[in-house]
C-alpha cells in the first residue's frame, strides 16, 4: 500500500568521457545541492565513465565488478544522505562487459540489472553482453520501482506494467539530442499505457564522439502524461511523487483492469 509522498531528485550531468574519478567527484558537489528531504537521486546511464561503444580495450579497462570503486562510492553516499541511488556503470563479470543498472539503498541492499536491448545501431553490441533477465522491480519507501536503461524504453511490451505491479518506471540514458523528440514521447506514452509515474534521466553535453546530448531533456512525468519536474537552474531537477494521486487515478480510469495477458519469454 502506497502511503507518503516520494521525493526524487534527478542530475542531468555532462558526464566527463572515460574518466570515473571526476565524474564521481562531481556527483559528490551535486549531492550538496540536494533539495531537502530527497529520497530517490537518479543518475543517467553509465554516469561514471560515458557510453564508451568505440574502443573495447578502454571499456574493458574502466569496466569493475559490483564491489568497485563506483558502487563503493554511491553505497557511501547513501548512507551518508539517507538517499536511494538509481543509474547504470560499466560492470565486468567473468570476462564479459555488461551495462548494468543498479539500484542503491541508504541500508546497503543492492540491486542490479544488465540492460538487455542493446543499440546495435551504435555498436554497443560490440562492446557489452545483453542481459537476460526481466528488468527488476524493487521496493522502496512504499513504492515499487521498476528499473531500465535508455533503448529498453523503446519496447513496450518489456515495459508492460501488469496489474499495477509497478508504480514508477526509471529510465536511466544517453540520448543523443538529434532522436530528444522520439526520447520524449515514449517516455509520456510509457506514463500513460502504464498509468505511472516516469522518471527519464538523460546525460548533457558532447561526448568525445561529438555526439550531442543537449541540456533539458530529462523528465519526470505522471500518469496522465504531465511533466511534472523538467530541468530549470542546475543540473539537479527535483519533483514529488503522490501515491494517493495516482491510486485515485487508477481507480477512477483502471484501463489496467483490460489489458491484454502475455508472458514475456
Amino acid at each position: 500500500m502506497l502511503s507518503r509522498n516520494l521525493k526524487v531528485a534527478l542530475i542531468e550531468e555532462n558526464v566527463i568521457w572515460g574518466d570515473k574519478d571526476a565524474n564521481l567527484s562531481r556527483l559528490q558537489q551535486n549531492m550538496r545541492n540536494l533539495p531537502d528531504g530527497t529520497d530517490l537521486v537518479i543518475l543517467p546511464e553509465l554516469f561514471s565513465t560515458g557510453f564508451i561503444t568505440s574502443d573495447r580495450e578502454q571499456a574493458a579497462l574502466l569496466a569493475e565488478r559490483n564491489t568497485g570503486a563506483t558502487i563503493r562510492a554511491l553505497h557511501e553516499l547513501a548512507k551518508q544522505y539517507h538517499v536511494a541511488f538509481a543509474g547504470s556503470f560499466m560492470a565486468s563479470t567473468a570476462g564479459q562487459i555488461y551495462n548494468r543498472a543498479f539500484f542503491i539503498e541508504p541500508n546497503g541492499e543492492d540491486t542490479f540489472y544488465d540492460k538487455k536491448h542493446l543499440f546495435a545501431f551504435g555498436g554497443e553490441d560490440k562492446v557489452y553482453k545483453a542481459g537476460f533477465t526481466q528488468a527488476p522491480v524493487i521496493r522502496f519507501r512504499g513504492f515499487n520501482v521498476k528499473l531500465i536503461v535508455c533503448y529498453d524504453l523503446r519496447f513496450p511490451v518489456f515495459c508492460r506494467n501488469v496489474n499495477n505491479a509497478y508504480d514508477v518506471l526509471i529510465v536511466v540514458a544517453n540520448w543523443p539530442h538529434s532522436r530528444q523528440q522520439a526520447w520524449k514521447q515514449l517516455l509520456i506514452a510509457r506514463a500513460l499505457e502504464n498509468e505511472c509515474y516516469v522518471c527519464g534521466v538523460n546525460r548533457s553535453g558532447t561526448d568525445s564522439s561529438g555526439v550531442e546530448y543537449g541540456e533539458g531533456s530529462s523528465f519526470v512525468i505522471d500518469f496522465k502524461g504531465k511533466i511534472i519536474g523538467q530541468r530549470t537552474d542546475g543540473a539537479v531537477i527535483e519533483a514529488e511523487l503522490r501515491p494517493d494521486a495516482l491510486l485515485q487515478f487508477r481507480e477512477k480510469f483502471p484501463a489496467w483492469r483490460d489489458a491484454d495477458s502475455f508472458t514475456l519469454l
